[in-house]
């Protein structure tokens, strides 16, 4: 009798080790940097938005640490902030921007609409997810978007932003 106790004690104990091993494999895969790069792509591929791009605006955000907190408390692979996550996504529930895909995938919404209000500007949909739509908004009031033309150096007084918007498009290439 007792011998049977232990049997099903050490299967019970055997089917939870296996479950907390799966569990932690899956979780070393999805928090896995490189997973996390492949993942940055796919979720590019996915909103239809420059691949490239996107993983390097990931790249200078978090350095693709999924648990990375800002000082002004932006969150995850994007450093997308609670205010933000729930003006991109009403039914955003708090706590998930630490959720890879997720946060990616709130990043990929977040520049796609960036890149549709600035007229498919990049330059100008970096430019406000760094400094702020509505700072960049103010900035270009009074001119007419050209959807190719780098507007970087209107932001030369902001370096912050005027280096960011570098990082992720490279030099400014001379014409």
């Amino acid at each position: 009798m007792a011998k049977k106790r232990r049997k099903k004690q050490q299967q019970s104990m055997s089917w939870w080790i296996k479950l907390t091993f799966g569990i932690l494999i899956l979780i070393a895969l999805v928090y896995n940097p490189i997973s996390v790069r492949m993942m940055s792509f796919g979720v590019a591929v996915i909103h239809r938005i420059d691949p490239m791009l996107f993983y390097k605006l990931i790249r200078t955000e978090s350095s693709f640490r999924s648990f990375a907190v800002s000082p002004k408390n932006a969150i995850g692979l994007g450093q997308i902030k609670e205010s933000t996550a729930f003006y991109i996504h009403e039914k955003h529930r708090r706590g998930l921007l630490f959720v890879p895909f997720y946060n990616l995938n709130l990043s990929a919404k977040y520049v796609k609409y960036l890149l549709q209000r600035f007229d498919g500007n990049w330059s100008l949909a970096l430019a406000a997810y760094n400094w702020g739509e509505t700072n960049v908004s103010r900035r270009v009031s009074s001119i007419t978007i050209e959807p190719s033309k780098d507007y970087r150096m209107m932001f030369s007084d902001i370096p912050e932003t005027h280096n960011y918007i570098t990082k992720i498009m490279g030099p400014i290439k001379k014409t």
